[in-house]
């Protein structure tokens, strides 16, 4: 199964893979969109839906916490009222396990080179944080490695861990991909995405491939423009809990992963007498290979872990012909509960994000529901922990409420357009759904075109649920 998300203007789209003809054609295998639902929602339900969703009184809508427990109350109950059934086991919530491990203190990067040691500073200049369950991690003196963009793509031919043992060593690794800042004719444009930045270029993916490598830490330089936010938004999402599937003891995970400034990336390599420019443009070629920087990384992470459970909020409503089949409309219910205060307000509200898409998910409910019986089942699912790496998303892909070999296709409402109607539909992953050509002739019906995103240097494709489903 596979998806694409829609916004800019669209709660209420078709979705999955492919690429669209010049003509709106049928999308590949059969597959159809469940019958049209009835009259346009109604704005006044769906303000008053994210009203209640970001108000102080929800906390921010953190996963496990009395936020939660607020949240997934009133979808469930508004989920009964629109005359779903619940669509896990008989219930309304999915329990999602999860581990939880905050960072006691601020811990400090001390590295050490020729020039002695230095510590660089939690959230102005490093974070420092764990996935793994474990009270206490130590990394003494260990060995940098520059790893140029952390890149492992047989199928392009490209490798930046050939020839190096990263046992025990730091990855220190470029965020985005290896072509998202080469030019016209540079051999390397057009061999990732370009500024469309593939999946190689997520901070995910970098952690997940230096796990892989066996490195004991991983450290993404942080760039705005390839990685398509301030240091802010690193600072407040990564100095909080955070959360992760509860996991199997063979799966591969680096011990500390984290970001560093780039001023501080420019500093650690003039201290190893590297060129850190120059060393960027050489990890942009095909062949690159990585750079030990003879320099040492200590790294002490105390943390408070626990087992934790958040919850999906699942609804169904049957099929009248084939309930064994459905299509599945998502969105995320969590936010980022308290954050740094602002005027004396630490409460981070998330009415866009996700409170919109929430609220859309409720009403296409009530709005298929009023309609009767579609000729397959549709399910809707409020994903929890999204901010958290898309948790919710991946544990409800595993363990679906209707296999994923019969569900048809997927679309994800992750911040619905506030800007009124539109002339058109925004793709975000254009080209990546067998449906698009379907969309484009609902979207034709309504006088609106379909184009593809603005920045798809952002990646978003690769950040939202739907990105989950879309692997299945």
């Amino acid at each position: 199964m596979r998806s694409i998300l829609l916004a800019a203007g669209a709660i209420l789209a078709l979705v999955a893979c492919g690429t669209v003809a010049t003509e709106p054609t049928p999308p590949r295998g059969g597959i159809v969109a469940p019958e049209a639902a009835g009259p346009p929602l109604s704005p006044a339900a769906l303000a008053q839906h994210i009203r209640i969703l970001s108000s102080d009184e929800f906390e921010g809508r953190e996963p496990a916490s009395r936020g939660e427990r607020l949240t997934t109350d009133y979808i469930s109950q508004q989920f009964a009222a629109a005359g779903l059934q619940p669509g896990w086991n008989g219930q309304w919530l999915q329990p999602v396990p999860l581990v939880e491990a905050s960072v006691k203190g601020e811990p400090g990067l001390t590295i050490t080179g020729s020039d002695g040691a230095r510590t660089y500073a939690y959230r102005s200049q490093t974070v420092l944080f764990t996935k793994r369950p474990s009270p206490v991690i130590n990394l003494a003196n260990a060995p940098l490695v520059f790893v140029g963009y952390g890149v492992n793509a047989p199928e392009l031919g490209w490798n930046d861990y050939a020839g190096v043992d990263m046992a025990g060593k730091i990855a220190v690794i470029l965020v985005n991909d290896p072509d998202f800042e080469t030019p016209a004719g540079h051999p390397t444009t057009g061999k990732f995405g370009g500024k469309a930045m593939t999946y190689y270029g997520r901070w995910t993916y970098k952690f997940e491939e230096a796990g892989r490598q066996g490195a004991a830490g991983a450290l993404i330089i942080h760039e705005t423009g390839p990685a398509a936010y301030p240091w802010a938004v690193v600072e407040s999402s990564w100095t909080g809990p955070q959360f992760d599937l509860k996991r199997g003891p063979d799966e591969k995970r680096v011990e500390v992963e984290g970001w560093i400034q780039n001023a501080v990336a420019t500093e650690l390599f003039q201290r190893a007498g590297l060129d850190f420019a120059a060393l960027k443009a050489a990890a942009q070629q095909q062949g690159f290979r990585a750079r030990a920087m003879n320099l040492g990384g200590s790294i002490r992470l105390e943390t408070d872990v626990k087992d934790s459970v958040s919850n999906n909020v699942i609804g169904i409503l049957s099929g009248r012909e084939a309930p064994n089949e459905a299509f599945v409309y998502g969105a995320h219910w969590d936010h980022l509960g308290r954050c740094t205060p602002i005027d004396g307000d630490d409460i981070c509200n998330g009415a866009l994000d996700n409170a919109t898409g929430t609220a859309g998910l409720i009403e296409l409910a009530r709005n298929f529901s009023a309609e009767g019986r579609p000729r397959r089942s549709v399910v809707f699912v409020a994903f929890t922990a999204e901010e958290q790496g898309l948790l919710g998303s991946a544990y409800y892909a595993a363990n679906p409420a209707i296999p994923a070999n019969k569900t048809v296709a997927a679309l994800n409402m992750d911040g619905a357009s506030i800007n009124g109607p539109t002339r058109d539909v925004i793709v975000v992953g254009f080209g990546k759904s067998d449906l698009e050509g379907l969309l484009e002739i609902q979207a034709r019906a309504q006088g609106r075109t379909i184009r593809a995103e603005e920045n798809p240097e952002r990646g978003s494709f690769y950040r939202s649920d739907h990105f989950n489903l879309a692997k299945v």
